[in-house]
């Protein structure tokens, strides 16, 4: 019985080691916009732009990487959940990239 339990309890300790954890986060602020991002998924805000241009929400996946298309946005507009950018197993973190509207 002891052996039996032994076992079990070894069993539910890799099942523990190898699960993915939660991973959630928010990046640091870039003319206003900022990025989020959860288990496998990233999505960007701006809360009163300063500055008018092209914005971009980009993560880091655990394969590869994703971003979402470029937004333009004039300076002092709002957008709350925009370029929504998604990874195949998990986000390890996010960011805002920003250009020049050409």
């Amino acid at each position: 019985m002891a052996q039996a339990l032994a076992i079990a309890g070894l069993a539910a300790a890799a099942v523990a080691v190898t699960a993915p954890d939660a991973l959630a986060g928010t990046s640091s602020k870039l003319y206003g916009c900022y990025s989020s991002w959860g288990n496998t998924g990233s999505l960007g805000h701006c809360q009163t732009v300063t500055r008018t241009g092209d914005f971009q929400n980009e993560v880091d996946c655990a394969l590869g990487g994703d971003s979402s298309v470029w937004y333009y946005f004039h300076k002092d507009s709002s957008h709350d959940g925009w370029g929504y950018a998604e990874c195949t197993i998990s986000a390890n973190r996010s960011w805002i990239n920003f250009k020049i509207h050409s």
